[in-house]
């Protein structure tokens, strides 16, 4: 069958905005890539385009080597991991608590949360509660209290729960299952794709955390990686890298500009490794999540 005129230069377009798309995202990041493994005259005399020009790795191993990266890519693990478990079990345990029909004062709860999300404390109060009443200075619980409830995430999962079958619940409730069975026997699988989606956004959020880090540590120990890669990029962390100033790595003289695309890639990669794997949750739990019926 013939495609009607109409219908080819609709492909068409569509074809070129996804050519231009995927030039806008992936053009500036192999440009990155070029960079952190071109050499010391190629980078300085801005010969590096979308491909390297010569090719060296030092800047990579003088960045993974170094023990204040190391001991940020630890913090940002630990703190991704422990946050995102205990959102997802906190957010799941009141979202299904909101979802029963019969939930005695379950407006005004309810407006408990949603309130503080269009009217929060503001900057100064929040960061006198953690550090002159919590004393939470230089401490993992600093980033990770703040971040436990998310609302929106927790409004999400409320309206999927109650999308789902009523009948399953009172049918496990007949067969004289608990609470904690029926939430994980029955409403849990229901809501699978919702939580993985919610799981990888909140681990979006705390892998990404910066600011925490510039208000509540007091020493590099607790550096996150992205705010190492604040102090690489904007600070000149590596002071002895400034723009007047090469570092020699065997052979090799490495430029600042080296350090600052090689930090970059390895501070995103871990997350651009991983979102292929869950990125088809995030349209299928997020819409099913916020759509009841």
């Amino acid at each position: 069958m013939k495609k009607p005129m109409g219908e080819k230069i609709f492909q068409a377009f569509d074809i070129l905005i996804m050519v231009f798309t995927i030039a806008v995202v992936v053009l500036p990041f192999m440009h990155i890539i070029s960079i952190s493994v071109s050499d010391r005259v190629a980078v300085n005399t801005l010969q590096v385009g979308i491909f390297p020009v010569g090719f060296q790795t030092g800047a990579y191993y003088e960045i993974i080597s170094n023990p204040i990266f190391t001991r940020s890519l630890f913090n940002t693990v630990f703190t991704t991991v422990i946050t995102t478990a205990l959102s997802v079990f906190v957010i799941t345990m009141c979202a299904y608590a909101l979802a029963k029909p019969y939930f005695y004062g379950k407006k005004v709860i309810t407006y408990f949360f949603i309130l503080p999300m269009y009217f929060s404390g503001g900057l100064i109060p929040t960061y006198l509660l953690i550090t002159n009443y919590l004393h939470l200075n230089n401490n993992y619980l600093a980033y990770i209290l703040p971040a436990i409830v998310n609302v929106f995430y927790l409004i999400v999962v409320k309206g999927q729960i109650e999308a789902a079958p009523v009948e399953l619940i009172e049918a496990a409730n007949i067969d004289g299952a608990s609470e904690w069975q029926t939430l994980i026997r029955v409403v849990l699988p229901i809501i699978g794709p919702t939580i993985a989606a919610v799981s990888m956004f909140i681990a979006l959020n705390t892998w990404n955390m910066w600011y925490p880090v510039l208000l509540y540590a007091r020493d590099d120990s607790m550096w996150s990686l992205q705010y190492f890669l604040r102090a690489v990029v904007f600070d000149k962390f590596f002071s002895s890298y400034s723009d007047s100033v090469t570092i020699t790595s065997g052979s090799e003289s490495i430029p600042p500009q080296n350090f600052q695309m090689a930090a970059i890639i390895l501070v995103a990669l871990p997350i651009v490794a991983i979102y292929p794997f869950v990125q088809k949750y995030f349209v299928k739990g997020i819409l099913a999540g916020s759509v009841k019926g």
